[in-house]
């Protein structure tokens, strides 16, 4: 699964108005998006859909624990995974992609 497979992202965020929020603007752009509270939804959610990449929050709780799930998991550990942040934080995890507006999501997903 470690190729651009679909133009679907799974959006992972435990506040509902946010995520209703990212699903619009995601799919005005052209995305299918999917959806998932927590960390352990996600990766059921990633496990059923044709993923293109997991959009998420650094604030979610669990945010390690679902970056460190989809990187052991066999058939997700390629998988890009980013955040949405203004304020680009540092992350201790290199793999997780720092994003700062819809247009860089735009274009990390041309790379892919």
């Amino acid at each position: 699964m470690g190729q651009k497979t679909g133009n679907t992202i799974l959006v992972v965020e435990d506040v509902a108005e946010i995520a209703l929020h990212m699903k619009r603007r995601l799919i005005e752009r052209g995305y299918n998006v999917v959806w998932a509270e927590s960390a352990e939804d996600a990766i059921q959610v990633a496990e059923q859909n044709s993923l293109l990449m997991i959009l998420s929050d650094v604030d979610l709780p669990a945010f390690d624990s679902l970056v460190e799930r989809v990187r052991t998991h066999r058939a997700l550990r390629e998988l890009p995974v980013a955040i949405l942040d203004i304020n680009h934080p540092e992350l201790p995890d290199p793999h997780v992609k720092v994003l700062t507006d819809f247009e860089a999501l735009d274009n990390l997903v041309q790379s892919l």
